[in-house]
């Protein structure tokens, strides 16, 4: 079995997975620290290539900032596509100038293998790149993080370089993000010693001067390539060391030395791969070869996966310190730290609850070490940080903390969202809802949906731990959604301060639909209060109407449970199966369809059921026990699900516990061809909702 995962996830799924993205999605070992980004910018004399290593992985760009190498250090022809040979590793092969690029991860930085030659195949003579500081990736026309670069108040204030010998360089950013300003230290390590450099602007520094240093900062290092008339092996072959540190540049050079002292490019590729077999085989699918669409499937379930574990970033030093977020040096003595906790999404924090649940505990910690710096007090996370209040409350919930961390998680949780620093929240706060215009660029009908979820978090928190006085003080918050439905129409409208409608904007001068999700069905999916959203919407009669006729949306499916038609979503998550790709940003929602299992309320032990994509997947769980899913009768055909059996028997709900799962066993799922048109759930057989009729 292993034999053949192993097959699966090396030779189809990093294919696919590296050759994603816009332009391309780059590369990282899970959970790790840097992600280096290929980016393709045009130029008047050709494409120019730049390797950007991120700090503190996804989206880091314009928060760190980041360090870029330009192969050639200018235009060259490439050929289209990269070629994947490993895990955690990109190749290109470009002409004029003739070079074959190899690149590959590690947690704490990268190495690159430039390979020069001419058109005959000799090696070339000379070699150069160019180390871009000028944070020229965050400009909104690279194509990544559009916006960041309109901000004048934000990105790099200052970089540094320091030759400290002729094979070795090191150097700092520093950067501006938001209120803070943050700080990346990197030390980059040469196979051949530097002939020659200069700062691409002649005023910075004199020609050769080890010390450079402005706001925008680029450098060109040339190598000989050759050491004489006669060919030696590795001619035209240079090799580039980086590792990165928040804390100095002694802390990059040790991480250097820690992780690649003594290993050849092939070593620290394999190493890369096997960080993410071990990851990976958490869950296997165990079908044989197949056709061309299984193995296709099977390919894009793996590539998913890989997407769910590339954050939170590793974010200490080999040795174990970081900087927080005070600005302080610590020494992580009791657990990993992590930082970019919450660029994605409340579902992908319950599949590592779920899969993962030791990681989900380092993220945990690390957020409330994030919290104990907090000079505000103040969970990591922006808007109404439902997704910091999401993580603790369903890994409470799940059982995956121990009992006395509980009083830490709630005072967190309450100085978190009774702050008054937070703008959005004391608006929301003092109103009811999120009033229309409280947020530059953000609808008001999603931040109150998000508002009320995270005040329910709290207050499954605080009635837990027989706080009274706490659960009284949120209770008017949970439902605070209901303040913007329009009660003659049931749908979704903004509302101003002073309780009046705003008027509808003109759907010929917006870029969506005037049904869009963010417009009047927004609040057809209210995760922590179903029941109350069903009955205000007319009824399961109407609520289905209403389902039948919105703008698709990832949980939508699963809202049929509470209509007579379950068939229809199973329906429709077959379809959205079928056309997900991986630009589509939401990973773990594919992984937990896949396994006919869905969190539609983190914050409960409660799944979902769905309807399962692969015949049979296993998933190996925290402590040694394994859960089977089977659907023996699943085709391309045979969608609907006839009968649900947990261990052999019927289950009679339209969800399974956490606990159950825990265990161990096996999910059945009776698969036909023909829509099971009986099989509906009512009252306790529903998922839970915070208002039940």
């Amino acid at each position: 079995m292993m034999r053949r995962f192993t097959w699966f996830a090396l030779a189809v799924c990093f294919p696919a997975i590296l050759s994603a993205g816009s332009p391309y999605q780059g590369i990282c070992v899970p959970f790790g620290g840097v992600k280096v980004v290929p980016r393709i910018t045009e130029h008047q004399e050709g494409k120019i290539l730049t390797f950007e290593h991120r700090f503190f992985n996804a989206a880091s760009g314009p928060a760190y900032g980041s360090m870029g190498l330009v192969p050639s250090a200018g235009p060259l022809s490439l050929q289209e596509g990269t070629v994947p040979q490993a895990p955690g590793s990109l190749h290109f092969v470009t002409r004029n100038p003739d070079m074959d690029l190899l690149v590959t991860a590690t947690p704490r930085g990268a190495m690159h293998r430039y390979a020069f030659f001419t058109p005959s195949g000799e090696p070339q003579k000379e070699g150069r790149i160019l180390l871009d500081l000028s944070g020229a990736g965050d400009n909104p026309g690279s194509g990544e993080n559009p916006g960041a670069g309109e901000n004048h108040s934000s990105g790099i204030q200052w970089a540094g370089i320091r030759v400290e010998d002729p094979n070795t360089v090191t150097g700092n950013i520093i950067n501006r993000a938001d209120n803070e300003t943050l700080h990346t230290y990197f030390a980059i390590r040469f196979s051949r010693p530097v002939k020659q450099f200069f700062a691409t602007d002649s005023t910075i520094a004199p020609e050769n001067y080890p010390l450079m240093g402005g706001p925008n900062l680029d450098a060109v290092f040339v190598f000989d390539l050759v050491r004489g008339g006669q060919q030696f092996v590795g001619d035209g072959v240079l090799e580039i060391q980086i590792a990165f540190s928040s804390i100095d540049a002694l802390g990059a050079l040790n991480n250097l030395k820690s992780e690649q002292d003594g290993k050849s490019f092939e070593t620290l590729l394999w190493e890369a791969g096997q960080l993410w077999e071990k990851e990976l085989r958490v869950i296997t699918i165990d079908e044989p070869l197949g056709n061309e669409v299984l193995e296709s499937h099977r390919a894009l379930f793996y590539s998913a996966l890989s997407q769910t574990m590339m954050y939170p970033a590793l974010s200490h030093d080999a040795d174990g310190r970081f900087r927080g977020n005070d600005n302080n040096i610590h020494t992580s003595e009791y657990h990993v730290n992590y930082a970019a906790l919450y660029p994605g999404c409340m579902v992908r924090d319950a599949l590592m609850t779920f899969i993962k649940p030791d990681r989900s505990r380092q993220f945990i910690a690390s957020a409330l070490a994030y919290y104990d710096r907090s000079v505000p007090k103040l969970l990591p996370g922006e808007g109404v940080l439902d997704k910091a209040m999401s993580q603790l409350t369903d890994a409470c919930v799940k059982g995956i903390l121990p009992a006395s961390l509980t009083p830490r998680l709630l005072e967190a949780m309450t100085n978190t969202m009774q702050t008054p620093f937070q703008g959005l929240l004391s608006a929301a706060r003092e109103t009811g809802f999120v009033p229309a215009g409280a947020e530059p660029g953000s609808g008001s009908i999603l931040l109150t949906k998000d508002f009320s979820y995270a005040n329910w978090c709290l207050m499954v928190m605080a009635s837990g731990a027989g706080q009274t006085e706490t659960v009284n003080r949120i209770r008017p918050f949970v439902t605070a959604y209901q303040w913007l439905i329009d009660p003659e129409t049931g749908y979704a409208r903004e509302r101003n301060s002073d309780l009046n409608w705003t008027v509808p904007a003109d759907p010929s001068a917006s870029s969506e639909p005037a049904d869009s999700l963010t417009c009047r069905d927004a609040l057809l999916f209210v995760p922590h209060n179903m029941a109350d959203i069903v009955e205000r919407t007319g009824g399961r009669k109407g609520f289905e109407k209403r389902l039948d006729s919105a703008v698709s949306f990832k949980e939508l499916p699963y809202l049929y449970t509470w209509t007579a038609s379950p068939w229809k979503g199973q329906e429709k998550i077959r379809k959205m199966m079928d056309a997900y790709s991986l630009e589509d940003e939401t990973p773990a929602w594919f992984i937990f369809s896949a396994m006919g299992l869905y969190p539609l309320c983190p914050g409960t032990d409660q799944y979902v059921l769905g309807a399962p994509y692969f015949k049979k997947m296993t998933v190996r769980l925290e402590g040694g026990k394994v859960l089977t899913i089977e659907a023996p009768r699943l085709t391309e055909k045979n969608i609907y699900v006839k009968e649900v059996k947990w261990n052999g028997k019927v289950l009679d709900t339209s969800f399974i516990t956490h606990g159950q799962l825990m265990e161990g066993g096996l999910l059945e799922f009776g698969m036909t061809a023909n829509p099971v048109r009986g099989r509906s759930f009512r009252n306790e057989k529903l998922p839970y909702s915070y208002l039940k009729k």
